[in-house]
């Protein structure tokens, strides 16, 4: 009770109208979720973002704006304080409390929630552009990318199933392994690859679980310097490594399911189908 009255209180203290931008539009919506801030912008719409979450790395523009936190530990005070009327979240997104909060603060709240194919990404353009009630842009740019999508599906061999493995590094926890149910597999599996794990989730990785696998490639998200020499140990004796297939990837890019998935499976393919370049 102390926390939602915290909430009302803040909500009764903020000025009445939301910041306007040097354009005169006004900035009143919250993004929270990378794909969906990038959805945003490819539809024109940036200058109505008063604040995104941290993970809303791209485009650079993003990461000038006003931030409300993680988007798995977000706080109903930090978003009010920005002054929204409409927020925009993933199904990742939450404490699901805070935004109980904020309807009963009286912000809308819109929450995409789609599969990570083509398709969904096509259905969560169309959402975020309804909620900003520009639904023939969205169908635009929907139309867009699912055909620059499927050319890229198209131009993949059918008759091969590169075993392929799925690493992203995970602070102090060193390289964790993406496997069955991740949007890493399920970008394996739009790319007509194997992923070499059998089990659910993300799970730490060992130098003999990786050879156990025995991945023909390996794609590691980007995880600075520090990794550099973790990934080398923990890979060294799997054929990735011996035939020097294991390659860096944008994470963001990758597993984002937003509007830049066509370059995201192009240069993914290209990495996993070398001799199809």
């Amino acid at each position: 009770m102390k926390a939602f009255l915290s909430v009302l209180l803040s909500l009764l203290i903020l000025p009445a109208f939301a910041q306007q931008s040097d354009t005169g539009v006004t900035a009143d919506v919250v993004s929270i979720d990378g794909a969906l801030t990038e959805i945003i912008y490819q539809l024109g719409a940036e200058q109505r973002l008063a604040a995104v979450d941290t993970t809303s790395v791209y485009p650079e523009a993003a990461t000038q704006l006003p931030q409300v936190g993680y988007m798995r530990q977000l706080s109903a005070e930090g978003i009010l304080s920005v002054k929204p009327s409409l927020v925009i979240a993933s199904r990742d997104a939450g404490p699901e409390s805070v935004f109980e909060q904020l309807q009963a603060a009286g912000v809308r709240v819109v929450r995409i929630k789609t599969a990570d194919s083509v398709d969904g990404v096509a259905e969560k353009i169309r959402q975020v552009a309804d909620a900003l009630n520009m639904s023939s842009q969205g169908d635009a740019l929907a139309v867009q990318v699912t055909a620059q999508s499927q050319q890229v599906l198209a131009q993949l061999p059918a008759d091969k199933q590169p075993a392929t493995l799925f690493l992203l590094g995970a602070g102090g926890r060193g390289l964790m392994a993406a496997g069955q149910g991740t949007r890493a597999d399920a970008l394996l599996s739009l790319l007509g690859a194997r992923n070499v794990l059998n089990y659910a989730g993300y799970k730490p990785v060992s130098a003999e679980g990786a050879v156990q696998a025995a991945p023909d490639f390996v794609l590691v998200g980007h995880t600075g310097a520090e990794q550099s020499d973790s990934v080398k140990t923990t890979l060294a004796m799997t054929p990735a490594a011996q035939k020097d297939a294991v390659h860096g990837v944008d994470v963001g890019m990758m597993l984002s399911f937003g509007p830049r998935l066509p370059q995201a499976l192009e240069q993914a393919a290209a990495l996993i189908y070398p001799q199809a370049d």
